[in-house]
């Protein structure tokens, strides 16, 4: 399955190991997390978009050096917020486009 990061552009944001285990069992929860907050599976795009590789990229690296968090929305950056709110926007965006082919 495709994640939003690579496991190459997941260890170049985090500067650890590619075959990191903490870092590889992070890209699906940061997938499902992103998913759920935008109604959109951005994993299934032919070119993933670039906000949501910025999100993921954010929600990784807060994950990865406070895994107390993972799946907590109380804590998330505001950043993180905002960027999640466009790709919200985008994914409703999408969602139109794809009921206007239909």
């Amino acid at each position: 399955m495709t994640s939003i990061l690579t496991p190459t552009e997941a260890a170049t944001v985090l500067r650890c190991k590619i075959d990191d285990q903490n870092m590889l069992d992070l890209l699906d929860p940061v997938d499902a997390y992103i998913e759920n907050a935008t109604g959109w599976l951005w994993t299934q795009d032919e070119v993933i978009n670039t906000t949501a590789k910025s999100a993921a990229r954010m929600l990784l690296v807060q994950w990865y050096e406070n895994p107390a968090q993972l799946g907590s929305e109380s804590v998330l950056s505001f950043g993180l917020n905002a960027v999640l709110l466009q790709l919200k926007a985008e994914a409703r965006r999408l969602t139109e486009l794809a009921e206007l082919s239909a």
